[in-house]
C-alpha cells in the first residue's frame, strides 16, 4: 500500500474493500493437527500474547493454533473467509463491518481486556508548513507544534497502524478536525514517518501495556498524548501508566474487545471444539487472572457483558458465576 496516500474511504464498503486487501489467500503455516485456527494479531503485541496464555492453559483441552494478523480488522476477514473460526476483535470495528452478511452472523464467546488508543508524538514537536524550493525546503519557514493532547491534532499528518486506521476513520467523521491519515505498515514504520517529519502523531491500538509503546523509554525523544474529549460510545475513557514515558495518570480513549466465533452447525464437531475452548477459558479465568499471565485478563468482570453481540449459541454454562465473586 502507499504509504504517502492519505486513507479517507467514504464508506463502509471503502472499509470492507480495505480490509479485503490484506488477507484473500489461505494464512501459512498453519499446523495440520490444528482443530481451532484463532485470528489473533502481530507478534508481540497483546492479541498473540493473549492468544499464548489461552493455548498454555487450554491447549490440552482444545488443539489451537494463531493465525497471524494486523489486528482486529484483518482478524474479521479472516472470519469472513474462513481462514480462522475464532478471532479477537474491537466492538467499534465489528458495528462498523456488519455489511459483511459473514461478518454480521459472529457470535461473541467471551468478552476481553479494552484496547487503548496511543496517541505517540516527539516531545520537541514536529516541523510543518515548511516551504520547500526545488524540492529542497527552506529554513526559517514553517512552525513547530507540540502535541499534548488529542484536541490539538486539527489539521495535522497521523500515521495509522492497523485497526487504528478504521479507528481514525471514525474519529474524524465524528470531529470533523481535517486530520490526514496516513497508513503505515507496522508501528516501526509509523515511527519512522513520524521522526521524519512526514507525520506528526501516530495511532496505534492495544492492551495496557502495549509492548511496542511499553520498550520506549524517557530520553526517546517520544511522548504519549492524553485524550481530553468525551468519548462517544462504544468508547470509553481509563486511565493507565507508562513510567519509562513519564505518563502518569494519562487518559486514553478505549474501546472493548470480543472473542468471537463463525456460527457452525449445532452438535457438529466444530461447534464442540468451540464449546469446549469456551468451557476452558470460563473454568480457568481464575488461574488466568491471578496467574503468570497478561494482565489485561484482569480487565474481565463480567462474562455476560457482550456489548449487544449474539452471544455463541451452543453453550450454556453459567458464564457469570466466577467473575462475579470477583465484583
Amino acid at each position: 500500500m502507499n504509504t504517502s496516500t492519505p486513507f479517507r474511504p467514504s464508506s463502509i464498503g471503502a472499509a470492507l474493500l480495505l480490509a479485503a486487501t490484506f488477507a484473500t489467500a489461505q494464512p501459512k503455516d498453519v499446523p495440520a493437527d490444528c482443530a481451532v485456527r484463532v485470528a489473533s494479531g502481530p507478534v508481540g503485541k497483546v492479541y498473540e500474547l493473549m492468544f499464548k496464555d489461552m493455548r498454555s492453559v487450554c491447549g490440552a483441552a482444545v488443539s489451537m493454533c494463531a493465525v497471524a494478523s494486523s489486528g482486529g480488522l484483518q482478524n474479521l476477514n479472516a472470519l469472513s473467509s474462513s481462514q480462522a473460526e475464532l478471532g479477537m476483535v474491537q466492538v467499534d470495528t465489528l458495528r462498523d463491518m456488519q455489511g459483511d452478511s459473514n461478518i454480521r452472523d459472529l457470535q461473541a464467546v467471551m468478552p476481553l481486556h479494552a484496547n487503548l488508543l496511543h496517541v505517540i508524538t516527539l516531545v520537541e514537536g514536529s516541523k510543518v508548513g515548511t516551504a520547500t524550493l526545488l524540492g529542497v525546503p527552506m529554513p526559517a519557514t514553517g512552525r513547530t507544534v507540540q502535541v499534548r493532547k488529542f484536541s490539538e491534532l486539527k489539521g495535522l499528518d497521523v500515521a495509522v497502524v492497523g485497526s487504528a486506521q478504521l479507528m481514525g476513520q471514525t474519529l474524524e467523521k465524528q470531529l470533523g478536525y481535517g486530520m490526514r491519515l496516513i497508513v503505515a505498515d507496522n508501528d516501526d514504520h509509523a515511527l519512522k514517518l513520524l521522526r521524519g517529519g512526514q507525520v506528526q502523531a501516530v495511532f496505534t491500538l492495544g492492551g495496557w501495556p502495549l509492548p511496542s509503546v511499553a520498550r520506549h523509554k524517557y530520553g526517546s525523544g517520544l511522548m504519549l498524548a492524553e485524550y481530553d474529549l468525551e468519548p462517544r460510545a462504544p468508547y470509553l475513557l481509563v486511565k493507565r501508566n507508562y513510567q519509562d514515558l513519564d505518563a502518569f495518570n494519562r487518559n486514553f480513549l478505549a474501546v472493548p474487545n470480543l472473542l468471537v466465533t463463525r456460527p457452525f452447525r449445532p452438535g457438529g464437531a466444530a461447534n464442540q471444539r468451540v464449546v469446549d475452548l469456551q468451557a476452558c477459558l470460563t473454568q480457568h479465568l481464575d488461574e488466568l487472572q491471578e496467574g503468570h499471565y497478561q494482565p489485561t485478563w484482569k480487565e474481565i468482570k463480567n462474562l455476560s457483558e457482550l456489548h449487544g453481540v449474539a452471544p455463541f449459541a451452543a453453550a450454556k454454562p453459567d458464564r457469570t458465576t466466577s467473575a462475579r465473586r470477583r465484583q
